[in-house]
């Protein structure tokens, strides 16, 4: 299995929904993004992923939420701006524009992508899922059949 990797840091605000002290109200967050992407193959060219589409996605999406409080996004606002689900937006957005900067609409089954954000030294979450898997949504969404 062959991994290519970015990450970069960014900052954004959230204030957790419910009972959690000083979490529930907005505060900052100085983050790490780490990106890696996984295949069993390689290109024509020896490459398992292009690693400079993936640094100017993760520019692009980090740039679209540096410093924004995240509770005020449309896919937050039903669900909780917890770490997990950061990962979950960031992942689904960072393979969107992958494929669309690409054109990598053969993303195998085999393939896989993990988004790990690092709150702090010591704590971090990851959203784990096959980069297909955004193809298949996608498509489905297009044809009108989700």
């Amino acid at each position: 299995m062959y991994r290519t990797g970015v990450q970069r840091r960014f900052t954004a605000r959230h204030a957790l929904v419910g009972d959690f002290g000083d979490e529930s109200t907005p505060h900052t967050h100085s983050y790490l993004v780490e990106w890696i992407r996984e295949s069993r193959d390689l290109d024509e060219n020896g490459f398992a992923t292009d690693i400079a589409a993936m640094e100017a996605a993760l520019e692009d999406e980090l740039t679209a939420i540096d410093d924004r409080l995240l509770n005020d996004m449309p896919f937050f606002a039903q669900i909780q701006t917890s770490l997990e689900n950061v990962c979950r937006f960031l992942h689904s957005r960072l393979e969107t524009n992958l494929i669309h900067r690409t054109g990598d609409r053969d993303a195998s089954d085999q393939d896989n992508s993990v988004v790990r954000i690092w709150e702090n030294d010591s704590a971090w979450a990851s959203y784990e899922a096959s980069p297909w898997s955004i193809v298949r949504s996608e498509n489905e969404i297009a044809d009108g059949s989700v």
